[in-house]
Formats: structure tokens, sequence, C-alpha cells
């Protein structure tokens, strides 16, 4: 990362003039605390660890050692087995993925510009990795074990449409059929309140489709390949 971008993001694009000298504090309170936290010796966190470059810092860490590089190996694993229709491989990736969250990204830090843009990014693909999995628990049947997880999921991104859509399906495939109306309503009403919106056709379409009592209110599944074992 730059020295621009780091100042950037400490001091909001106003930085003092002892900005240069105040950064390389911190870089080197970083590399003790690296060192302390890891038995290297500081030298060795300084050679390559935290590794100063022409204009700004490199962060290595080693494969194994970031939860976020676990996360988007079972992401990408995930998509990958999805491809290929292994329903349930990427059911396994996916929950992987998922089961690493235990809160918000970077909670405990403050927020420049370049850290709330990563932050952002960070939460829509935890997003996205929770919709892939409770889309492919549904198609396999699972949706009394997801059914809780699903509710508070939606309950946190009241106005998520596809999440509320997933969470529909499921309390009517657990044969809560006037709960998954509910559900559509009270969302159609946020929906209109605060943004003057109406819900998307998948939403009308899976509504219809509940009133209608059939079968399998999602959209047609494309072929599970049983792997195995």
């Amino acid at each position: 990362m730059t020295n621009s971008s780091l100042c950037r993001e400490l001091w909001e694009g106003e930085p003092p003039q002892s900005a240069t000298a105040t950064l390389q504090t911190y870089i080197a309170q970083i590399r003790r605390f690296l060192a302390s936290c890891s038995g290297q010796r500081l030298t060795e966190v300084m050679r390559n660890v935290l590794i100063t470059e022409p204009g700004g810092y490199v962060l290595r860490v080693p494969p194994g050692k970031l939860d976020l590089y676990d996360f988007e190996r079972y992401l990408a694993g995930g998509r990958a087995a999805l491809a290929q229709g292994e329903l349930e491989i990427a059911v396994t990736h996916f929950r992987n993925a998922v089961n690493l969250w235990t809160g918000s990204p970077l909670e405990n830090v403050h927020h420049g510009t370049v850290l709330e843009a990563q932050v952002r990014r960070l939460e829509e693909l935890r997003l996205g990795a929770a919709e892939d999995l409770y889309d492919l628990e549904l198609r396999l049947g699972n949706h009394q074990r997801i059914l809780a997880d699903l509710t508070e999921l939606a309950w946190q991104n009241p106005l998520h449409e596809n999440l509320h859509a997933l969470l529909m399906a499921a309390l009517y495939m657990s044969g809560r059929r006037s709960d998954a109306l509910i559900a559509f309503h009270a969302l159609r009403g946020r929906l209109a309140e605060e943004l003057g919106l109406d819900p998307s056709p998948r939403l009308i379409s899976l509504q219809h489709a509940i009133l209608n009592h059939e079968g399998d209110p999602l959209a047609t599944r494309p072929e599970v390949k049983v792997v195995a074992r």
C-alpha cells in the first residue's frame, strides 16, 4: 500500500506536516506487535512480513494464517463445484465460507475511505456466499436446517429481496404457508415505505406459487450430481 493511500486513510485527506514521521512510527509499532505475536525477531518481520517498498509497504501473510484467504478459497471452491452441478460439494464449501464469519469485517477498526470500500466488498461477498448456500440447501431439501439462520440474516437485511425470497420458500417448504405470505407482505410494505418500490417479478411469482400450493415455489433446478465419498 502506498504512503499516500495510508495517509489518506489515516487522516482522511488532510494529513499533518508530520504525517510521514507519524506513519513510520505506526509501522514500527505494528512490526513490534507482529514480532511479539509470532515469535519472530523484529528484523525477520521487517524482512519477510511487513516490508518496506519504494513508496509504501507490503504485508505478506503465509497461507493459512489469514481467515480472509480461507474465505476466498472456500468461496472459489463453492462456485467451481456449483458450475459443475455438484451441489453437495458446493454446499460444503459455501458453509465453510459462511461459518468463518463471527461479526462484521474490521468492526473494531476505524474505517477511512480505503477500508470502507474493502468492508463493503467483503460484506457483499459474505451475502453472496450465504445466498448461494441457502439456495443450494433448499434445492437439496434442507429447508428445516437453514430456517433459523436464514430468518436471522433476512432480519438483518430487511430490504434484501433475494434473501426474503429464500426465506419465503423455506417457510413454505416447512409447512408454514401463512408465515411465508406474511414475510412477503412485510417486505412489500418496507419496499413501498422506504424506497417507493414494488416487489420484483421474482417475488410476485413466488407469492403466486405459494398461493397456488405449488410443490416447489422456486425456479427450476439443475440436475444434482451425487458424488461418492
